[in-house]
């Protein structure tokens, strides 16, 4: 019974122990004292990862983690008393020692269209709508399938289109079979959307 108490015990200090570490990260209350880990400076962590293996002119790849757009990501320095820093992606903190500052509401644009590449020679500064023009015209913006308004997949489409041209079916009536708008029929139908998608089997 005495084993059992303290095992409790431990292990209700360990939750409280997370919770605090969890609390400081997101909402750091002043005045508390917060025992971080000596870590490395960011520039250190940074190019520690990174492969240069392709020359001055090539792509600098992160070695480390990477977010769900195949980004580098790393954290940066704490502030106040969090334990640990926001995460960041490589190629902004490799941009800033040679380029200075990114300007509010700019982005830092892949020259080379490789996402782990942290060669601070390759991207450039551009706006959100400027990045959605270089990506659709690099043929990297995402469509169809990875598109995270997409309400059909690539099976479905193709079997629409196959459907749709015969005059098997009407927009209307695939629509309402699906639960989708007539207008995403028809823009499927005029080639607007899913252009990509061939109808042949």
């Amino acid at each position: 019974m005495g084993d059992r108490g303290a095992g409790g015990g431990q292990a209700g200090q360990a939750r409280e122990g997370e919770v605090m570490q969890r609390d400081a990260i997101h909402d750091p209350i002043p005045g508390r004292h917060i025992q971080r880990r000596n870590a490395p400076p960011l520039p250190v962590r940074l190019w520690s990862r990174v492969d240069m293996s392709a020359g001055p002119d090539g792509c600098w790849l992160w070695l480390g983690s990477t977010n769900a757009g195949g980004y580098g990501q790393i954290r940066r320095e704490p502030e106040g008393n969090a334990v640990r820093g926001a995460k960041t992606t490589t190629h902004r903190v490799a941009w800033e020692p040679t380029h200075g500052p990114i300007p509010e509401g700019l982005h830092v644009c892949h020259r080379c269209d490789n996402p782990r590449c942290v060669n601070p020679d390759h991207p450039w500064l551009g706006t959100h709508a400027e990045n959605l023009a270089d990506m659709k015209a690099e043929g990297r913006a995402a469509r169809g399938d990875r598109s995270g308004t997409a309400r059909l997949d690539s099976r479905q489409v193709q079997i629409i289109k196959r459907l749709l041209f015969p005059g098997h079916c009407s927009a209307s009536e695939i629509s309402a079979l699906l639960g989708v708008s007539a207008s995403t029929i028809d823009s499927i139908r005029n080639q607007t959307t899913w252009r990509h998608v061939d109808a042949r089997l």
